[in-house]
C-alpha cells in the first residue's frame, strides 16, 4: 500500500481530522448554558453535549458501510462538513431549548458522517510504521483542533451563553479545503461490501475493543462535562477558565499524537494499560486539585490517555480487521465511542443518586474502572495475533 500522497492531500485530511472533536466545542460553555436554562432539569440540559453523540451513532455507521464502495469519501466528506457547520452554529440564533437540541442533533449528525474519514483514509493509504504513523499524526490534529474549539468556546462563552456555539464556523475552511483537495485511494481497501454491514462476520476482537474504548469513553465524560461546573464551585474561575483548561487536555492529546508511534515501538502489547494508567493519575488528580495548576495537569494526563488509546485501538483493528472491513470496523469504534458518550448522561445521574454528588464522584468511579482496565490489560495481550485475523 502506502499509495503516494500529495502534501495537500494529506493537509485536507488533517484539516478533516481536526474538527473530529468538534463536539467538545461547548463543554466549556456548559455552566453557563445551565444558567441560562435553570429551569430545566440537569439531564435534559446534558442533552445539548451528548445529544449529538447519539445521532452520531447511526450516522457514522452508514458512512462507514457506504464510504469508498456506493460513495466517494469526499462527497460524505462534504455533507458531513456541511451539515457540522449548518448545526453547529444554528444555536447562536435559537432561544428555545429544544430548538436547540434538533440543531444539535442536525450537528451530530453531520460530525458522524465525517468523523472516521479521517482515520478510514490514512488507513487505506498507508500500512505498517507508517501507519502508525499517520494515525497518530491524525490523533495530533484531531486534538489540535479540540484544544482550538475549545479554548474559543470556552472565551466566546464569557461573552454570552450562545456564542460559544459560533466557532463551530470554523468547519468551512476545512469544507472548501475537502472539495478541492481531499483525495480518494486508488483502490477501495478500507471499504465494505455494498450492503449496510460486511457479509462477512467482523472479528471478536474488534467488537472487544470497540466496547473497552466506548467504557473508557463513559469514564472520561465526567471531567469533561462537570470541569466548568467544578471550577465554578470550587471558586477557581469562570467558564473561560474552564476553556483554558480542557485545553491542556487536548495539548496533553497533541502530544501523545505526535509521538505515538515511537510510544506504541517501546510499549507494544503494553500500550493500552499505559493509556488506563495515565488516565487514572488523571481522575485523581482533577478529583482531588485545590488549584487550577493541578487541575491542568489532571486534564492533560486525560488528553494524553486519550490518545493514546484512540490509535492504540485503532492499531488494534488494523491488525485484526480485513481490509474489506476496515471502514465499517472504523465507524463502529467511533459509533461507540458515541454512543457510551451519549450514555455517560445517565452514568452520571446514577452516581450522583447514589452519593449525592454529581460533580465530583462520577469522575473517581470512572478512575476506579479505568484502574480495573489498567489491570486487565498488564495480563491481556490485546495484540495477538487471533486465528480470525489470521485467516
Amino acid at each position: 500500500m502506502n499509495q503516494s500522497v500529495k502534501p495537500l492531500s494529506m493537509f485536507t485530511i488533517m484539516a478533516l481530522a481536526f474538527f473530529g472533536m468538534g463536539v467538545g466545542t461547548i463543554t466549556p460553555a456548559l455552566n453557563a448554558i445551565f444558567v441560562q436554562f435553570n429551569t430545566l432539569p440537569i439531564t435534559t440540559l446534558l442533552l445539548v453535549s451528548t445529544l449529538p453523540s447519539l445521532l452520531v451513532i447511526p450516522a457514522t455507521i452508514i458512512a462507514g458501510s457506504v464510504a469508498g464502495s456506493k460513495v466517494k469519501y469526499k462527497t460524505l466528506a462534504i455533507l458531513g462538513m456541511a451539515l457540522f457547520v449548518l448545526g453547529g452554529v444554528a444555536p447562536y440564533f435559537a432561544t428555545d431549548f429544544t430548538v436547540i437540541l434538533i440543531e444539535r442533533a442536525v450537528f451530530g449528525i453531520g460530525l458522524g458522517i465525517m468523523s472516521p474519514l479521517a482515520n478510514s483514509l490514512v488507513m487505506g493509504l498507508y500500512e505498517g510504521d507508517k501507519l502508525a504513523t499517520m494515525t497518530g499524526i491524525v490523533t495530533l490534529a484531531m486534538n489540535i483542533g479540540g484544544m482550538v474549539l475549545q479554548y474559543l468556546g470556552g472565551y466566546m462563552a464569557s461573552i454570552g451563553w450562545n456564542y460559544s456555539f459560533l466557532p463551530h464556523g470554523l468547519g468551512i475552511i476545512s469544507l472548501i479545503m475537502v472539495i478541492f483537495f481531499l483525495p480518494e485511494p486508488a483502490k477501495a481497501p478500507v471499504t465494505v461490501q455494498t450492503e449496510l454491514v460486511p457479509k462477512e462476520k467482523l472479528p471478536v476482537k474488534v467488537w472487544i475493543t470497540v466496547l473497552v474504548y466506548g467504557i473508557f469513553t463513559l469514564t472520561i465524560y465526567p471531567m469533561l462535562v462537570n470541569m466548568s461546573t467544578l471550577i465554578v464551585n470550587r471558586g477557581l474561575g469562570t467558564t473561560a477558565t474552564a476553556g483554558i483548561v480542557l485545553a491542556f487536555l487536548t495539548i496533553g492529546g497533541m502530544l501523545a499524537g505526535s509521538v505515538f508511534g515511537k510510544l506504541f515501538k517501546i510499549s507494544n502489547r503494553f500500550i493500552l494499560a499505559l493509556g488506563f494508567a495515565i488516565a487514572v493519575a488523571g481522575s485523581l488528580i482533577v478529583v482531588y486539585a485545590g488549584n487550577i495548576y493541578m487541575l491542568a495537569v489532571g486534564a492533560f494526563l486525560g488528553g494524553f490517555a486519550m490518545s493514546t488509546l484512540i490509535p492504540g485501538c485503532m492499531m488494534i483493528i488494523g491488525m485484526t480487521a480485513k481490509p474489506a472491513q476496515m471502514a465499517f470496523a472504523v465507524s463502529l469504534f467511533f459509533a461507540g465511542m458515541n454512543l457510551f458518550g451519549f450514555l455517560s448522561t445517565y452514568w452520571i445521574g446514577a452516581i450522583a443518586a447514589i452519593t449525592g454528588d454529581a460533580v465530583t464522584a462520577p469522575i473517581l468511579v470512572s478512575g476506579g474502572v479505568q484502574a480495573v482496565f489498567c489491570l486487565l490489560y498488564l495480563v491481556v495481550n490485546p495484540l495477538k495475533p487471533s486465528p480470525v485475523s489470521e485467516q
